[in-house]
């Protein structure tokens, strides 16, 4: 068994919370690396607008007060924008149920896809709300019931250490699902069988 079937075995059926967008040929795949070179420029920013305004305080103190308001303000500023930006993309999550594997996912659609389309997918993991983006392939976007779509997604490109994550919550999720198996078995038999006095 390859290393690739191994991590198509690990599947389990779950609800997540999924943000799915095509992506289109002229775009590329959101990099978070991105996020996080941008996340170290604002960090040197702010370090030089604290320099500028310690040395402004001995010189000009209105200054230096003025320029740590308009700091803060920019922070605040800041913070509302991300704010929104947080409560769109929660907007845009739905929670579905789908067929998940470390490879891939299959789940029933509202929209049709063509075989071979590029989609960004959004995946946040219940209850904590951990969120994985991945970049995937359309294997298949067949006529379902009710008007949807059944839609078979592989994931492409997903590091290794993202496919272990996955790995790792599906057995997981299996594990709570046989505990919670467990558990209704033996309230029913303990039911049936009540203790002798």
């Amino acid at each position: 068994m390859s290393a690739n079937d191994r991590r198509r075995f690990f599947r389990i059926d779950d609800r997540l919370l999924l943000s799915i967008r095509r992506l289109s040929d002229e775009q590329t795949m959101p990099q978070s690396a991105g996020v996080l070179r941008g996340s170290a420029r604002m960090l040197e920013i702010e370090r030089r607008i604290t320099a500028i305004i310690n040395a402004a305080r001995l010189q000009a103190p209105a200054v230096a007060e003025l320029g740590e308001l308009l700091n803060r303000k920019l922070d605040q500023v800041i913070d509302t924008l991300q704010l929104s930006e947080d409560l769109v993309q929660r907007a845009s999550f739905r929670e579905h149920d789908v067929n998940l594997s470390a490879c891939g996912l299959a789940m029933s659609s509202q929209d049709c896809y063509e075989n071979g389309e590029q989609l960004v997918v959004v995946m946040g993991f219940l209850p904590a709300e951990t969120r994985l983006q991945v970049l995937a392939r359309v294997v298949s976007c067949t006529a379902g019931e009710q008007g949807n779509y059944l839609l078979h997604l592989d994931f492409v490109g997903i590091s290794n250490e993202d496919q272990e994550f996955l790995i790792q919550y599906i057995v997981r999720r299996q594990s709570s699902f046989l505990q919670k198996l467990r558990e209704e078995r033996d309230s029913r038999g303990a039911l049936r069988n009540p203790p002798n006095h």
